[in-house]
């Protein structure tokens, strides 16, 4: 293992990690580019003042909560001193009931940050040794196993615990660490940045498909002028309704005989607003996540500045579990009015094309429509998980009646992420039926950024002419995923 100061010294060429300024952008950085970190004079004073602070208050026989006594029911019992080595081995050990699913490696990495951020803050009490270790394993790119469940969202203990004794497996730790270890929501902070990111995106490409879908149905584009979006002093109407309208910048529906209908059906008219409201919820739940990732998470807490430390309820990820809540409530309306658009596309009495999208031959195939009924399955899975949780209290009994409610944060996170997954398969789709509807309907020109986006698409799928079969979707699944940034750079036109 690197000493220390070579760790410390490495400042300026890696991700300085400070203890109180962790940002999202460090997240992806070092979760999924593989960026280095390092802690530089000021972070490593900051711990070795926080391990002072709590080696003082056991030298005065203080109680403190899993450094001198035990933990949970067993509170009351004192723990010696000689025997700190072995409390700390079994305490991992009994946390250590996670079965199930691994995270996959961007997961982990960012659990192990932000439990590093948290060390490096002082407030957890540990040794500086303690945040070299977890340096030494990110900057390596160790891989590391880590369940996702077992997490009630009053600290990550059964995950958090895989990681300990993992990296601490030939480490004797000191008193008060364990638990410091154990007592965080590492797992459930880090994966709700991942997502909050990752359902950013989303968002974006979403309001980017369905300007393609404006065209594809010949909507009325009046729903993004700038009397429909001054109307509603909503910031996400305003911008999600803003990126609608450079989209189709030039396009024929802008023109005098562009529009088919006055009103169109609410999965078109009402879109600068459904896309507003998953923009303004995710903007709330990022405002909320990035303050979780520099706050403290355990019990107890030390304060560098005033030199003590108090017992409290820091592990309970209310918050956090909320905000996930929030961002995931954004995507319900914005899966639905998708779904809604490819019916009513795949529909001839709607759209005014050929049924199911695709000329007739003589045979009768079906077309887009199965494309279309897969889509609405798959949002109702969608919709499902963007139910709430934090409402939910598996036992009030554990812990002698002390753990008597539970956020399930890591619960909310999982499914956030899920919901990402699926929500790019809902879109994708309606990308194709967009582009399919597009080319029959046969009218130009596009937007400026909406006929790059149909170039994209067809570089992947290929237009169904009568009597051809439509496309499955996973190929242009798979040229989304290869080719993101062009993507992204599409979304920013």
């Amino acid at each position: 293992m690197k000493g220390f100061l070579m760790v410390v010294g490495a400042v300026g060429t890696s991700i300085d990690v400070t203890g109180t300024s962790l940002t999202l952008d460090e997240i992806i950085a070092v979760a999924r580019e593989g960026k280095k970190v390092a802690i530089g004079h000021s972070g490593l004073e900051r711990i070795k003042r926080g391990r002072q602070i709590l080696e003082d208050a056991i030298a005065r026989g203080e109680r403190i909560y899993g450094a001198t006594t035990s933990v949970g029911p067993k509170t009351s019992s004192p723990i010696s001193q000689a025997n700190v080595g072995e409390f700390n081995r079994r305490l991992l050990r009994t946390h250590n009931a996670g079965h199930g699913p691994l995270a996959n490696r961007d997961a982990v990495r960012a659990t192990m940050l932000v439990l590093l951020n948290s060390v490096v803050s002082g407030r957890t009490g540990v040794r500086p040794l303690v945040a070299e270790v977890i340096v030494e394993a990110l900057n390596s790119d160790r891989p590391v196993k880590m369940h996702v469940w077992g997490s009630m969202g009053q600290s990550d203990m059964s995950s958090m615990s895989d990681i300990a004794l993992d990296l601490f497996a030939d480490i004797e730790l000191a008193a008060g660490e364990a638990l410091a270890l154990l007592n965080s929501s590492a797992m459930s902070t880090g994966m709700a940045a991942l997502t909050l990111i990752d359902l950013g995106r989303l968002l974006r490409f979403s309001t980017l498909v369905s300007a393609l879908s404006m065209e594809g149905y010949a909507a009325n584009p009046s729903i993004v002028s700038a009397i429909a979006l001054e109307s509603r002093p909503l910031k996400g109407l305003r911008i999600q309704g803003e990126a609608i309208r450079r989209y189709i910048n030039g396009s024929y529906i802008l023109s005098k005989d562009g529009p088919r209908n006055l009103q169109d059906p609410l999965c078109f008219r009402s879109l600068p607003m459904i896309q507003g409201v998953a923009h303004d919820n995710l903007a709330f739940a990022g405002g909320q996540i990035e303050r979780e990732l520099n706050a403290s998470q355990g019990n107890p807490v030390i304060s560098i500045e005033e030199g003590s430390l108090a017992a409290v309820a820091n592990f309970d990820m209310v918050s956090l579990c909320m905000a996930l809540d929030v961002m995931r409530l954004g995507f319900a309306p914005l899966v639905t009015s998708s779904t809604e658009r490819v019916a009513k596309l795949v529909d001839t009495t709607w759209s005014g094309l050929a049924p199911s999208l695709i000329e007739e031959d003589g045979v009768g195939a079906p077309g887009f429509n199965g494309a279309a009924l897969f889509h609405k399955s798959i949002a109702s899975e969608a919709r499902l998980l963007t139910a709430p949780v934090v409402g939910e209290l598996a036992s009030s009994s554990h812990s002698n009646g002390v753990m008597d409610r539970a956020s399930l944060a890591a619960l909310s996170a999982r499914r956030s992420a899920e919901l990402y997954i699926i929500g790019k398969s809902a879109i994708a789709m309606e990308l194709m039926v967009a582009a399919q509807a597009v080319e029959l309907r046969g009218r130009l020109p596009l937007g400026g950024t909406t006929q790059l986006l149909l170039a994209f698409v067809r570089q992947a799928v290929p237009f169904a002419a009568a009597g051809q079969s439509a496309p499955n979707v996973q190929p242009l699944l798979e040229h989304i995923e290869k080719f993101t940034r062009l993507l992204d750079d599409l979304m920013l036109k």
